[in-house]
């Protein structure tokens, strides 16, 4: 480091210290209040409740390695910076190995902790479906989803009627283009493939009104692809379904596989 400050180091430490803790409570006070405000999704499910710990460790994990590189970088600018051409070399600058080993153990250890809590989560979405889980086969088509339900005669809706606090086996496919399935508040989003079959488990937690939504350029009417979600009560849920017409055939030559049929199952939780 320049020989004019001595101290340089030292001075851009305290400083990545403090915008480091200023940071932090910025974050934890500022994330609430978005949060509140509809800045994002309304938690309905114990799956988006897990994906939001795991995003909020790895941002509050994030700040220090930011601040780190803008305070280091800014002071550096600030106390190193030559308006006129330089006349002389710069001081030889010499490697510190303690240093250098320190910030590799560091990097190491920050790496593992975010790859272990990342697979947790992972293990949790691929997790095998319960056997009572209600399953609900789920058609993209342009541009509109299809939902039936195999446990019930079939029934079919283009409004998706889950009940809450039970699990539910989503089966995935689309007969023309490729879609993606999305309900941002219950954490589903799976791609929606011609010709391929992925499943999602999700179990709702939270009465409410949601929407389906594509999140793959499926066409011109794309924007347009949205269809309900009503999360009920079980009893709710067992008069609707008995009440819907069953799908007499499926809007496609492409048929859903029945669940005792041997079908080739992309495995759960793959999002596009």
């Amino acid at each position: 480091m320049n020989s004019s400050r001595p101290n340089a180091i030292r001075t851009a430490s305290i400083g990545w210290v403090i915008f480091t803790v200023i940071g932090e409570v910025i974050y934890l006070l500022l994330a609430p209040i978005l949060a509140a405000n509809g800045a994002i999704p309304v938690v309905a499910s114990q799956r988006l409740a897990d994906a939001y710990t795991i995003m909020y460790i790895f941002t509050i994990a994030a700040i220090p390695v930011f601040t780190l590189v803008v305070t280091f970088v800014g002071y550096a600018i600030y106390a190193f910076w030559n308006k006129g051409r330089p006349t002389e070399d710069g001081p030889a600058i010499t490697g510190n190995a303690r240093l250098q080993l320190t910030w590799i153990l560091i990097s190491i250890a920050l790496a593992g902790f975010l790859y272990v809590v990342g697979f947790q989560g992972l293990a949790a979405i691929q997790a095998s479906p319960q056997s009572n889980a209600i399953v609900v086969n789920v058609t993209g088509e342009q541009w509109l989803w299809n939902y039936s339900y195999p446990g019930y005669k079939n029934a079919g809706s283009t409004t998706l009627m889950l009940p809450i606090n039970h699990q539910i086996l989503f089966r995935i496919h689309s007969i023309d283009v490729q879609h993606s399935f999305w309900i941002p508040e219950l954490g589903v989003k799976e791609d929606a493939v011609p010709g391929e079959i992925n499943q999602a488990t999700i179990t709702p937690t939270r009465l409410g009104t949601y929407q389906v939504r594509c999140m793959e350029l499926c066409g011109i009417y794309h924007a347009y692809m949205n269809t309900p979600v009503e999360v009920v009560s079980m009893s709710d849920f067992l008069s609707w379904v008995q009440a819907q017409p069953p799908v007499v055939a499926p809007p496609s030559a492409y048929v859903l596989p029945s669940l005792s049929a041997p079908v080739a199952l992309v495995g759960v939780g793959k999002s596009s």
